[in-house]
């Protein structure tokens, strides 16, 4: 979190992936909304209620205003950049405490809610799957898979970007041809995805249970990973929200 006492290195573009949570445990979960620049660090977390602990809310960078919270059966995150550095990427999110083991037959699959965004530029959502656990940005940690949607001005539609990241370098493995093609984007709303792992490191992503794209063998070298929704936004936005729902973790071998 930066407070303007000193400067804060621009954080790399992103996101985002799912939760595995009951109903019953959704009811539990409580509001939190950070407001007003307000430090990770102190803002209070449920801890006292039931479950609360399972799940971590993570953000990276400064805010006007976000909040992560259930309504319903759904995951909520929103964010507000009005006012902020001009120099970063706001990262908020989600991160479930428990260690995933990823191997052959790992299933992970989410609903993401674009919500008829009005303005979709500088944001994107998304699911991530990262080596390390933080409470900050999980697209900083050594490394990491990542299945999210880029917004592409001025409206509703976006584009699909997967990408891994080893030894702390970023590859884009499937970006619907931007940047030679596909610039204008794609109107998408309520998006399920999929993240299915097969042998030998490799996985396939599917689109409201189509496949979209299909990795080569040893595409990611991590067999255990924490699991993570997440937002971003560029500065200068007004609130926007996106929703996760009807989660489901399947372990493999």
């Amino acid at each position: 979190m930066t407070d303007g006492s000193r400067p804060a290195p621009t954080r790399r573009r992103a996101l985002l992936f799912v939760l595995p949570a009951a109903a019953a445990f959704v009811a539990v979960v409580a509001v939190i909304a950070l407001r007003a620049r307000s430090n990770p660090e102190t803002s209070t977390h449920p801890q006292s209620r039931p479950g609360a602990s399972e799940w971590e809310i993570t953000s990276d960078g400064d805010f006007e205003e976000r909040t992560a919270d259930a309504l319903g059966s759904r995951w909520r995150l929103r964010a507000a950049t009005r006012g902020t550095r001009s120099d970063t990427v706001k990262f908020l999110g989600l991160r479930r405490s428990q260690e995933i083991r990823v191997g052959e037959g790992t299933r992970i699959s989410a609903d993401l809610d674009w919500n008829y965004q009005p303005n979709a530029s500088g944001l994107s959502a998304g699911l991530v799957l990262a080596s390390a656990a933080t409470s900050g940005n999980p697209l900083d940690a050594p490394v990491s898979l990542r299945v999210e949607y880029i917004g592409v001005p001025p409206g509703r539609k976006a584009r699909m970007v997967v990408a891994v990241r080893e030894s702390g370098n970023d590859r884009f493995l499937h970006t619907e041809g931007w940047p030679d093609s596909g610039r204008e984007g794609r109107t998408i709303g309520l998006q399920r995805i999929g993240v299915v792992f097969g042998k030998g490191g490799s996985f396939k992503v599917l689109e409201n249970g189509v496949e979209v794209y299909a990795s080569a063998p040893n595409a990611i070298s991590f067999d255990r990973a924490y699991l993570y929704f997440q937002m971003s936004s560029r500065s200068n936005y007004p609130p926007r929200e996106v929703f996760f729902d009807n989660v489901s973790v399947i372990g493999g071998r």
